[in-house]
């Protein structure tokens, strides 16, 4: 989640600061609009209009270049758009705020752009592996405790003429946590995995490569 840098809010008469927030998961939004209530409950004096709409990256994209940037976007760090928008000072930097001690594990730190903080986490997601108790039985495969042997049994797998592994895909938004999030995690920030990227010469790096 990010803030602008170039903040649109307005202040009525009466005191009141309207802010916007631009939310880019419409599965989210019946969540954030309780969350946005409670908020204004403890905060009278601020209003807060949830912006939900379809499309809504190519919506963000337009707005940002045309410079009618919303003052708080539920944002994706991994994304290359927002940190070139936050290098060019779209985005209020954050680093050193208190609140961000409130913040667990360093997270907000993951996406640092040039070791500075422009977003802070609105969830967090938990990535793990189901997998077929009976066809590990038919195969004669016990549950895995290392990775070492997570790579053993996907190896019998493919022998046995099976797939070790299916994605569904049905939310696509879902392989992103398998692909870029994953890679981050592994280097430890953003701009480490960019940079394990660049610096790889072409075709060096395969899929059997440990990070």
């Amino acid at each position: 989640m990010g803030l602008s840098a170039c903040s649109s809010q307005e202040k009525s008469a009466d005191g009141k600061v309207t802010i916007e927030f631009f939310n880019q998961k419409t599965e989210m939004a019946d969540t954030l609009q309780r969350i946005v209530d409670d908020f204004e409950k403890e905060h009278p004096n601020i209003d807060v209009k949830l912006t939900t709409v379809p499309s809504a990256g190519i919506v963000l994209k337009t707005r940002i270049l045309s410079g009618d940037v919303p003052d708080i976007i539920n944002i994706y760090p991994q994304n290359m758009d927002f940190q070139e928008w936050a290098k060019a000072g779209y985005f209020a930097d954050m680093t050193g705020k208190p609140y961000l001690e409130n913040i667990k594990n360093d997270y907000a730190e993951k996406y640092a752009i040039n070791n500075k903080i422009y977003s802070v986490p609105l969830t967090a997601n938990l990535y793990g592996i189901y997998y077929n108790k009976t066809k590990f039985k038919e195969l004669g495969l016990e549950e895995p405790k290392t990775f070492k042997e997570f790579q053993e049994i996907v190896k019998k797998i493919k022998d046995s003429g099976n797939s070790p592994f299916a994605v569904a895909g049905n939310e696509g938004w879902t392989l992103n946590g398998y692909h870029q999030l994953s890679l981050i995690t592994l280097t430890g920030s953003g701009d480490a995995a960019n940079n394990y990227l660049r610096f790889s010469k072409p075709n060096a790096i395969s899929a059997d490569d440990a990070i």
